[in-house]
């Protein structure tokens, strides 16, 4: 069977975002260098996560086809990394990315405005 271009960009998307998710949620794992070093892999750079301009940020998700599911495992992956690296800018980007994802997705999630409500 074959698998579809997108098939596989969202196993790869989802592959990568894995391998963050356990560089952020395991403490004695952490190292920020190799956290941005992997994010790259999903064809984003820390300037992108921290200083690119919101919506731009948004489109460039869009534009590097990260589903709505992988949008918000960002998010959370970002909620995550605020423990090893306080920044309230990184708190605020998964905060309105939960929100873009909940007002352009046309689906309302009750666990997304939890997790808007924590932050």
């Amino acid at each position: 069977m074959l698998t579809s271009k997108k098939d596989e960009t969202e196993q790869r998307l989802n592959s990568i975002l894995q391998k963050l998710s356990g560089i952020t949620f395991v403490p004695e794992n952490w190292n920020e260098a190799v956290f941005w070093t992997t994010l790259e892999e999903t064809g984003l750079s820390k300037t992108d996560v921290l200083e690119k301009e919101e919506n731009l940020f948004f489109q460039q998700l869009i534009d590097l086809q990260f589903p709505w599911e992988h949008m918000e495992k960002l998010a959370d992956i970002l909620v995550g990394l605020d423990p090893k690296q306080p920044n309230q800018l990184i708190k605020e980007r998964a905060k309105h990315l939960y929100q873009f994802i909940q007002n352009e997705s046309k689906m309302f999630s009750f666990e997304i405005m939890n997790k808007i409500g924590k932050l």
